[in-house]
């Protein structure tokens, strides 16, 4: 990738971003935007492209435009990969593509498979017999042998001797709730028994009726069908068996049929018995029991039960034997694969490495089922370990119970998101996917040891090819941090931008300038010029009072050129050489007319800078100049309108505010507003130092225009 093009309108907040970022020979971007302006907008934006989605306007539902292309081409939104600063994520997927090894797997699935196929023909053949489902069939098994290895019940098979068969008899037709019920209730089995003895003999008298084959209850269905379908109406005739007339119409035949079973219809102890078999749900129980001489066997199901079974296995020896030799031959070496898959160090466990390597938690982290997780039969399942520092004694828990227990603290549980968060990283580095990180504020909330591990990590990333970061955060320090730590050199400014929204529009603008993290090395070399001497003040001051202290004259002299003093409009530039030269270095400054006030300058420059601002940048001098005039204008307002002028000696603005507002709050509310404002804002714009200025950074250049013109209005 070499350039990414942006042309946003209303997404997520962002109600306009138009930018061509460029990569060119290096993958990495830093961003700094403070909160409210487009960060999380932007990932948002990223997310939903990830996702396949619109991005759109949330809060006004106006109608939204996202363009991104990279090198001309729409990025597509398996190139994105979006990490927020604390959200939940789901590292199953990548965590298994860290553990699988692929060719162990492959060895693996080959053996199973070659397993699998065999007890699938083996499994569809007892489906045929049994009417068991073929999902059902494994447990169905083991319950009934009580027990629970499907192999070893095969292999105590081929050692056992089957007696009577039973394979005609499906095994849902007696092994149901409703047959089951039924032959528990109370003397039901002698019942049966005693009915088939009875009616045995009554069918052994019969010329028409056959146990087991044709019996009364056919023959009336056969008598119904006929008449049904209009046989006699054809001018046929039925003939049976032993009987030389022939039936020429259904009442004749129905007549013949019931004077043959008289003797079963009159006899009420088969009757009853008969009754209870029909209410059963397996309408066919009673010819089951008729055709099969099973009424003893019922008297203990479970040997039954395991008596089908064999049955249906003696059928079925060829399948059986093929398969516990494919079994036994295989599964020395799928526990051989197994072991060695256990011993196995993979890309999780170097994640694992470099994440205990780098951050400082109070957990190690194992995985339970490696072996099974590396050949794929089970996603991961990850535990948590903590060990007592006096005993040695581990507690494991996994992620959802830390959550539950509140065991972690809230930077634990942000080291333990980024743990997932390189899990899906490497996961991707690991399959070879070009990717774009867009990376929202991940250091948020860590301590400093954690976070110069984050941007050690950021910075690998930045090494691999085809692999892109666009690093969003708030955080100014955290901003230079990246600028050295992972840009430097010329990156330094091609790479890095600071956010400005002016109106409703978004830029970026390029920020790798030197004099932006050090600005007061460059402005010392600059004294000759107005606006970087007016903006050294603060510095300069800052480094006195460090050195010694808060009264020494030259301390003295320039808070008054910061405050409205007695002598603030009368200080020279004259008047400062010396504290420079003692100070810092006060070349350039003779390029300067020595009775030049150096209030007058600073309003001179404040008002040019009022009227003629229009360049979007950062402008730090600017920013200052515009402070200190605002914050000299406003004391000068107050101290023409509080009675109690005496002097002031430290924290001026604040003690002159509380005056003005005792003596003017209830009337001039107004003016109190805007000096509440002022009093607000500019202190953390002139007390600089040079470790942090992200205040005047984050404040908007027409924001402090706007607060300069309200005093000057005053």
């Amino acid at each position: 990738m070499d350039k990414l093009k942006l042309n946003l309108i209303n997404c997520y907040g962002i109600n306009k971003l138009e930018q061509e970022l460029t990569f060119g020979d290096f993958n990495t971007i830093v961003v700094y935007a403070s909160n409210g302006i487009m960060k999380t907008s932007l990932a948002n934006t990223f997310n939903a492209i990830q996702k396949g989605e619109q991005p759109k306007d949330r809060l006004f539902n106006k109608p939204s435009t996202c363009e991104i292309t990279c090198d001309g081409i729409a990025i597509k939104p398996e190139m994105i990969s979006v990490i927020k600063s604390f959200d939940d994520i789901d590292t199953i997927p990548s965590q298994t593509k860290l553990l699988v090894d692929e060719d162990s797997k492959k060895e693996y699935d080959e053996i199973y498979q070659d397993i699998e196929e065999k007890k699938h023909k083996l499994i569809i053949s007892l489906n045929k017999k049994s009417g068991v489902k073929k999902d059902d069939i494994e447990k169905t098994i083991c319950n009934a042998f009580r027990k629970n290895d499907f192999y070893e019940i095969l292999s105590d098979f081929e050692n056992l001797e089957v007696g009577d068969d039973f394979s005609e008899i499906k095994y849902n037709e007696i092994f149901n709730p409703d047959v089951i019920s039924f032959l528990k209730q109370p003397n039901v089995i002698k019942d049966i028994e005693d009915y088939f003895e009875k009616y045995q003999t009554i069918l052994e008298k019969s010329s028409l009726y056959k146990a087991g084959i044709f019996n009364p209850s056919k023959a009336d269905n056969v008598a119904a069908s006929l008449k049904k379908e209009n046989f006699f109406n054809a001018e046929h005739s039925v003939k049976l068996k032993g009987v030389e007339k022939e039936f020429k119409n259904f009442e004749a035949l129905n007549q013949k049929l019931t004077e043959e079973k008289k003797e079963i219809i009159e006899n009420e102890d088969l009757l009853k018995i008969e009754k209870q078999i029909k209410k059963v749900a397996v309408k066919n129980l009673r010819e089951i029991l008729e055709k099969n001489r099973i009424v003893k066997e019922l008297i203990n199901l479970d040997d039954f039960n395991m008596k089908l079974w064999l049955s249906y296995f003696d059928k079925e020896r060829f399948y059986i034997s093929e398969l516990l030799e494919t079994y036994k031959n295989g599964l020395a070496k799928l526990k051989e694969i197994e072991e060695k898959a256990e011993q196995q160090a993979t890309v999780w466990d170097e994640v694992i490495k470099k994440f205990k390597a780098r951050f400082s938690v109070p957990f190690d982290v194992r995985i339970k089922n490696k072996s099974s997780s590396i050949l794929g039969k089970d996603v991961p399942n990850i535990n948590f370990i903590f060990t007592d520092d006096i005993t040695g004694n581990e507690s494991a828990f996994e992620q959802k119970e830390l959550g539950r227990k509140e065991i972690l603290s809230q930077g634990e549980k942000r080291a333990m998101y980024l743990l997932n968060v390189m899990f899906n990283i490497e996961a991707r580095l690991e399959e070879g996917i070009p990717t774009l990180y867009i990376i929202d504020d991940v250091a948020d909330s860590f301590d400093y040891k954690n976070k110069y591990a984050i941007i050690q990590y950021l910075k690998d990333i930045a090494e691999i090819e085809d692999n892109y970061q666009i690093i969003l955060t708030h955080n100014y320090d955290f901003f230079r941090t990246l600028q050295s730590r992972i840009l430097g050199g010329s990156k330094r400014r091609s790479h890095s931008f600071v956010t400005i929204k002016e109106d409703s529009e978004i830029t970026l603008i390029q920020s790798g300038h030197k004099y932006q993290d050090e600005p007061f090395n460059d402005w010392k070399k600059k004294l000759n010029e107005v606006r970087p001497l007016l903006s050294s003040i603060p510095f300069v001051r800052n480094i006195l009072e460090f050195k010694s202290g808060n009264g020494t004259e030259h301390f003295k002299t320039l808070t008054s050129l910061l405050h409205c003093k007695t002598d603030t409009q009368t200080i020279t530039i004259a008047d400062i050489k010396a504290i420079y030269n003692d100070t810092i270095s006060s070349n350039g400054l003779d390029t300067h007319d020595n009775n030049e006030s150096i209030h007058n300058l600073l309003m001179i420059e404040a008002e040019d800078i009022f009227n003629n601002h229009t360049e979007i940048s950062i402008n730090l001098e600017e920013k200052i100049i515009l402070s200190i005039a605002t914050r000299i204008k406003a004391e000068e307002y107050m101290w023409s309108k509080v009675n109690d002028k005496s002097e002031i000696t430290n924290s001026q603005t604040g003690k002159l505010f509380n005056r003005f507002k005792l003596e003017h709050g209830e009337t001039l509310i107004n003016e109190l507003n805007v000096l509440e404002e002022v009093n607000l804002v500019t202190p953390e714009n002139i007390h600089l130092n040079s470790f942090m200025f992200e205040p005047i950074i984050d404040l908007s250049m027409n924001h402090l225009k706007k607060i300069y013109n309200d005093v000057k209005n005053l």
